[in-house]
């Protein structure tokens, strides 16, 4: 790294000491931050996510039995029905973590599912594998009213009423949602097991400690102790004002780079933590993504060179135990080639140490935030994608303005950094498309040197969705649809699954054409794979590498072909 890059970073981190940032965010200081934007909530009432590392513990007592008391019932499987941050904890835990720390051997564990989708396929493929009578549904929202998680309890719903009994079928379901929502006056009202009021206090990307995250992982048999211990010893390094605090100097780094044209927040993982990815997604696309700032996560990537890398990126390397050549050699590159690394290094190689991780990634974030002149508790721009998204299901001739593939790539080819790719599918989630996807990412970093990132919808639009809409609009939105969706019907409703999902679709392409992105919709009525591997085969064929300006040496600098 420069050492123009290390000067920038260290006086941002002594900044942020000398004003005293950590001292007064403890404080509540809503000063450190701009105004929320008109609807959006005050400081004042999303910083309780500061106090639940200290009261993590009284949630591992009130959920110490869960688990035992699930398998006692007969329950085998636990879903999480919810989008955004009702979900992605959920997801980052059961892949790192799995079911159980430690299940014995004599019983079956109890397996963790995260539904953050209406796809038909999806939904009616999930519906089929379980046994509905033997599995518990969290229905969790934090606002008690969003579309898909309503949508999918009510499937869940109907569906068990063919082979359950309706007034058991509340037994099966428990309410995750705010106090004061409508999903909590249902639950008052009896239609669920059990509802689980959640702190209103804290936003949605910020509840990763809150019972959203905890109270599925406790039914598997999580160790929620082992990860209170990690969270508040964590929050406890945060506090101080001084170049130690954690959570100040990866807030600065953030920031620095940020500022100096670097918003590319590239994330480095073992294969074991690439997951974790989708939770730094939202947290900062979502806290970061407005005014036409931000910083844009870069996760998932497939292997590049460090000819692919373009001038716009800093780095952020989580070492893991296990993998520890391959970092390591990651970051000696990156550093000899000058690019801006932090490395994460977790006190113990436990898992559980990703609790404390999700509390210095949300510090960090707040600190960013207040250094780039952003206000990082609101989402103002989510909502216009949903009044479109109605207008779409309200009017069923209205459709979604395909253009083919391979048009769709030419244009691609022809654009550089510091402009990026933006991947989006709303199709049904798999490892074979997401493959096919990553593929498609290598050739376009490759061949334009700009970066990319995926994201399946509807779960994007909960995520990433507020920096593509609020974010530089320098973005180009490779938007692929299913020209078939199949015909599940949603209970209770005229539309079905597949209308709901082309609608949410359209209505987030509109939206983010007329904030001024490049959107390129693509519809597949084929094999999409094979017709990604085609795709790649052609633009590795028919397009030249461009060159680009090594902002950092003044000098063109050609990328070269990769040596995978």
């Amino acid at each position: 790294m420069k050492d123009d890059q290390n000067v920038s970073a260290e006086q941002t981190l002594q900044r942020l000491v000398d004003e005293s940032f950590a001292s007064r965010l403890w404080n509540r200081d809503a000063t450190l931050w701009p105004e929320p934007s008109p609807d959006g909530d005050p400081a004042s009432k999303t910083l309780g996510w500061l106090d639940l590392p200290m009261r993590l513990s009284m949630l591992a007592e009130q959920f110490a039995d869960l688990n035992s008391q699930l398998l006692r019932d007969g329950l085998t499987d636990v879903v999480v029905l919810g989008m955004g941050g009702s979900s992605m904890t959920p997801l980052t835990l059961s892949s790192i973590l799995g079911t159980s720390d430690s299940p014995p051997t004599d019983r079956p564990a109890i397996r963790l599912h995260a539904l953050d989708t209406v796809n038909p396929t999806t939904v009616s493929q999930i519906t089929t594998e379980l046994d509905l009578s033997k599995t518990l549904f969290f229905v969790s929202s934090k606002s008690g009213t969003t579309v898909e998680t309503l949508t999918l309890e009510a499937h869940f719903r109907a569906a068990m009423a063919d082979t359950v009994e309706s007034s058991m079928n509340r037994k099966n379901f428990v309410a995750l949602t705010d106090p004061g929502t409508s999903l909590a006056e249902r639950a008052r009202a009896g239609e669920f097991g059990t509802w689980v009021s959640t702190p209103d206090y804290v936003g949605g990307r910020f509840s990763a400690l809150s019972a959203f995250g905890m109270m599925p992982a406790a039914a598997t048999g999580m160790n929620l102790r082992a990860f209170a211990e990690s969270a508040a010893r964590m929050a406890q390094q945060c506090q101080v004002d001084s170049k130690e605090n954690p959570g100040l100097t990866f807030g600065a780094f953030l920031a620095s780079n940020a500022l100096a044209g670097r918003n590319k927040v590239t994330l480095i993982t073992s294969d074991e933590y690439s997951i974790f990815g989708m939770w730094v997604d939202q947290l900062l696309a979502e806290s970061t993504g407005k005014n036409g700032k931000g910083l844009i996560p870069i996760t998932g990537e497939p292997d590049l060179t460090l000819d692919d890398f373009a001038p716009d990126r800093q780095f952020v390397v989580y070492k893991s135990e296990g993998d520890e050549k391959r970092i390591d050699h990651a970051i000696s590159a990156l550093r000899e080639s000058d690019h801006p690394v932090f490395v994460i290094e977790p006190p113990t190689p436990e898992k559980h140490e990703i609790a404390g991780e999700f509390f210095r990634w949300q510090f960090a974030t707040v600190a960013a935030s207040s250094l780039m002149d952003i206000y990082p508790f609101d989402q103002p721009d989510v909502e216009s994608a949903k009044v479109k998204s109605l207008e779409f299901l309200s009017n069923p001739k209205t459709s979604i303005k395909d253009i083919p593939l391979s048009i769709a790539l030419e244009q691609i080819a022809g654009e550089s950094a510091p402009r990026y790719v933006a991947v989006t599918a709303f199709l049904p989630e798999s490892d074979e498309l997401t493959a096919a996807f990553s593929m498609l990412r290598k050739a376009i970093s490759e061949k334009t040197g700009m970066a990319t990132t995926f994201g399946y919808g509807p779960r994007y639009l909960h995520s990433t969705g507020q920096l593509y809409k609020g974010g530089p609009q320098n973005a180009i939105v490779l938007g692929f649809v299913s020209a078939k969706y199949d015909h599940l019907a949603v209970p209770g409703e005229s539309y079905t699954f597949g209308q709901l999902t082309e609608a949410q679709a359209g209505g987030d392409f509109a939206v983010m054409a007329e904030g001024g992105q490049t959107v390129l919709p693509i519809k597949i009525e084929g094999d999409l794979v094979e017709e990604l591997k085609t795709a790649v085969r052609a633009l590795n064929k028919n397009y030249t590498r461009q060159p680009y300006l090594n902002e950092q040496n003044g000098n063109p600098t050609i990328r070269r072909p990769s040596n995978d």
